[in-house]
């Protein structure tokens, strides 16, 4: 496939992660990687890879995890709707859930401050429940 229309491929794919657009610049950083030499291949192995037979074969170890763990879900998540993360909170003991409003699979490029408030206090130990917002 031509290289222009691998670029093409990437930008289209990767726009659908995200609820709301994304600026030209911050769309070019993550479309790079997949565009410079051997990005290409790595693409569309990643995109062969996206079964959930390779998370389902550990998911029965989730259980077991001891550590404090937390989870942070773009509501709008259109790659892995919203019922997944749900899912994983419920299968990890302890672990801490929270839902991003406005956003979608890019929660870090889309909500980065309200992820950093989440972030922050679970780093410093402070931040031991489930919260919703």
């Amino acid at each position: 496939m031509p290289d222009t229309i691998h670029e093409a491929i990437v930008r289209a794919y990767v726009k659908t992660a995200s609820f709301t657009p994304m600026d030209d610049l911050t769309l070019d950083r993550i479309v790079l990687p997949w565009t410079v030499p051997g990005g290409k291949a790595a693409f569309y192995r990643q995109i062969a890879q996206a079964n959930s037979s390779y998370t389902d074969e550990v998911q029965p170890l989730y259980a077991r995890i001891s550590k404090p763990v937390l989870i942070l879900w773009g509501r709008e998540d259109t790659w892995i709707p919203l019922h997944r993360g749900e899912l994983l909170h419920a299968a990890i003991p302890g672990s801490t859930f929270h839902i991003i409003p406005d956003a979608g699979h890019l929660v870090i490029e889309e909500q980065p401050v309200r992820l950093l408030e989440k972030i922050r206090p679970f780093l410093l130990g402070k931040d031991v429940t489930e919260k919703r917002i």
